[in-house]
């Protein structure tokens, strides 16, 4: 690895492994010498960490994890802060705490949030109001426990890097940032090296899957199989001072072990290059 890169930064993101029973997946990764690993707390995801999710299976996760040996390093969690009703949006606030709650419990670095209201179409000055007071109040919280807050663009209110450069600057704790994933980018019209050039002073997370194109339409596919080209992305991140994790994300639930490999490879092998 390059200086600013060791093999401890290497992580492997939850999403495409919501299907496989939690020790199985902890086992895998640990096996191929990844040490981190993040744990979905998402209703599409009921084997992994629900969201209502007690201390019972906590330490089940936690003892899982100590018997793999790898380090939970951050929750991937769901969430909407873009609902308009005000008693609505207090009930996700507080639900989102216990998400942070949970990471404490573990020992994890993070807590993933998402925006909320994927859909692409105008956002209305209203919504990065929500945004602001919702991520300001998790903000404030996180910061009590010692907890970092990353913020993934995923369409929506994060769909360009514009939109998330607004998010951005209306949040005051410095431990809330952004989760970087450039293929969710371009998969929603964005390219991705310009979006980071208006995030760059808030990434503190990342996710590395590629993107292709099948009969008109974007999907996703293992990084290092797609359209992306890598190499200034990759160099713009570094020379900005990022040292934070990077994290394969391999989407296909069905052949997860095998596009999840693929991925680690070329990621360590394009990474050796800098």
């Amino acid at each position: 690895m390059p200086n600013n890169i060791n093999s401890s930064n290497i992580a492997c993101a939850a999403w495409g492994w919501r299907e496989l029973e939690i020790p199985e997946y902890f086992h895998w990764v640990a096996n191929q010498g990844i040490r981190s690993v993040e744990v979905n707390a998402h209703p599409q995801a009921p084997k992994h960490l629900l969201d209502s999710g007690n201390d019972e299976s906590v330490a089940k996760i936690a003892t899982w994890a100590e018997e793999a040996g790898v380090d939970i390093i951050c929750i991937a969690a769901r969430n909407d802060f873009t609902i308009p009703d005000e008693i609505a949006l207090e009930k996700e606030i507080q639900r989102v705490q216990r998400f942070i709650d949970t990471a404490k419990q573990l020992g994890a670095k993070f807590v993933r949030l998402l925006s909320g209201g994927h859909r692409n179409d105008n956002v209305p000055p209203e919504v990065f109001t929500r945004l602001h007071y919702a991520f300001n109040q998790i903000g404030d919280y996180a910061e009590e426990h010692g907890i970092k807050i990353t913020i993934e663009n995923h369409g929506g209110p994060t769909a360009t890097g514009q939109r998330v450069a607004k998010i951005m600057e209306g949040i005051k704790s410095p431990v809330v940032g952004v989760n970087y994933d450039p293929a969710n980018f371009l998969n929603q019209g964005t390219d991705p090296l310009m979006a980071l050039r208006y995030i760059l002073p808030w990434v503190n997370y990342s996710h590395w899957k590629d993107v292709t194109w099948a009969d008109g339409k974007p999907q996703f596919c293992a990084f290092g199989k797609g359209e992306i080209v890598w190499e200034p992305i990759i160099k713009e991140l570094l020379n900005a001072g990022y040292r934070g994790y990077w994290a394969v994300e391999y989407e296909e639930p069905a052949d997860v072990q095998h596009g999840t490999k693929e991925s680690l490879d070329y990621l360590c092998q394009l990474l050796q290059e800098f």
